[in-house]
Formats: C-alpha cells, structure tokens, sequence
C-alpha cells in the first residue's frame, strides 16, 4: 500500500543507471531512504529532486517484499535553492543534513526533530550567517533530544564564552554580525563538539 507524507530532502545519491536514493526525514517515518526512477524525458517543473526541498513524496513499498521503497510521486512544497548561492552556506547546511543522517536514527522524535530541521533550513536559506544558524541548529537539536547543555556544557564555558553562546544561541541573527561575533561562534561551535565528543554518541560531520 502506498503512502504520501512531506519529507526533508537531505542527500541525494545515484544508485545504478536508473534511480537516484534520497535521504529524507519526515515527521511521521523519521529518517528514511527511498528510490526514485531517474526519467530520461522531459521533467514536469517540481518533480526532481533538491537538496533541502520539502516535498510530497508518494511512497510504494517493493513488491518483493523487502524494505526498499520506491517513490511513485514527488511534488515539491517548499524548495530552498538560497541555500546554494554561498559556498559557505553551502557547506553548512550540508554538515547540518550530515549530522541528521549520522544520528536521526536513534532519536526518539521525529515529528518534533522534522520541525526542527524545516525551520532550521528556512533559516540556511534566508541569507543569515550559516556558522551561526548551524551552531542555533546543533544546540537545539541536541536540547530536543535532551542531553544537558545547560546544565554541563554552558557551566563549564568560561563567563565571558557563556554569555556569547547564550546571546549567539537565544538572540535573533542579525543581518550582519560582526567579525567578532563569526569568531566567538566558532569558537563555542568547536567547544561545543569537544564535549559531544567526550560526552556523548553523537556522530559529528567531517
């Protein structure tokens, strides 16, 4: 039986001569993969595949009975093609979709994380500086799923980091942030994976 429900588009890879994979998420399945046929005539506008597109994805599980699913219609809502007119952007994004694939397998809420990751994408597309959209978007993911960020990793910043952290994380993006405030997120950024990387099994990208 087949079924329709929006879904992030994450990754996209060739698999053989005629199907593309997607990575997706979606509110209702999680992260998941699918393959679409690759059309070798003219494409009808919003049905190929982009990174960072929601889109209405019709899905046909394999006849054969394996867990392989095919998509059978795609129609994209939302596309976020900003994303790759700055390199920079560009590059964040694509750790940010690297750490949902790495790691969305094992959190326990995908409707909330789906939430997360549209709105965080909205804000890559927007044209806001992506080193701190990636840092807001890596906090909060790891807040939704729980680990003690307040409590262990901002306690154990020096004041004067703390207090840029919870401004970079808390306050709105401003349309151009100073040379200072790229550095300080960096920074924190790098702290911050120092202590996933001690504290948790969060796999990061890179």
């Amino acid at each position: 039986m087949s079924t329709t429900e929006p879904a992030l588009i994450l990754k996209t890879a060739p698999s053989g001569e005629s199907f593309l994979t997607l990575y997706a998420l979606s509110a209702e399945r999680g992260l998941f993969h699918c393959l679409k046929r690759v059309s070798s005539g003219k494409r009808k506008p919003g049905t190929q595949p982009d990174l960072f597109d929601t889109a209405e994805i019709q899905l046909q599980p394999a006849k054969n009975g394996n867990q392989t699913l095919f998509v059978q219609d795609y129609r994209v809502v939302c596309t976020r093609g900003n994303i790759g007119h700055s390199y920079s952007c560009l590059l964040q994004a694509a750790n940010y979709a690297t750490l949902l694939i790495r790691n969305a397998t094992h959190m326990p809420d995908p409707e909330a994380l789906f939430g997360l990751a549209e709105r965080t994408c909205d804000a890559f597309n927007s044209g806001k500086a992506p080193q701190i959209v990636f840092l807001k978007g890596l906090y909060l993911l790891l807040q939704t799923e729980g680990f003690p960020l307040r409590e262990d990793w901002l306690q154990g910043l020096p004041n004067k980091s703390r207090i840029q952290a919870c401004d970079l994380i808390q306050k709105p993006i401003t349309e151009t942030p100073s040379a200072q405030s790229l550095e300080a997120c960096e920074a924190i950024t790098q702290d911050l994976s120092r202590w996933l990387l001690r504290k948790t099994d969060v796999i990061l990208p890179g």
